[in-house]
């Protein structure tokens, strides 16, 4: 069984959620370009979000760790072509 880790911007509330498998303790860390940490949790549900509000446009990184097992996904926010 393939566990799935889902990271996704919603730009209406300007949050990005994290869907992964509830139960094992999962570090959340959010990251702006240059590696500086903005946001992170550690907890064991399945769902966590980070709120962007406030935050300047520009390129993130979410990254989460469960279970020594590391993934990671660029949110670019406010970037409309």
């Amino acid at each position: 069984m393939k566990e799935q880790v889902v990271i996704f911007l919603n730009e209406e509330d300007d949050k990005v959620y994290v869907k992964v498998p509830a139960g094992p303790e999962t570090r959340f860390e959010l990251q702006n370009l240059a590696g500086k940490l903005i946001s992170e949790a550690v907890h064991n549900k399945g769902l966590h979000d980070f709120d962007l509000t406030g935050l300047p446009e520009g390129i993130y990184f979410v990254i989460v760790n469960q279970d020594d097992r590391i993934r990671s996904k660029k949110i670019v926010k406010g970037y409309h072509p």
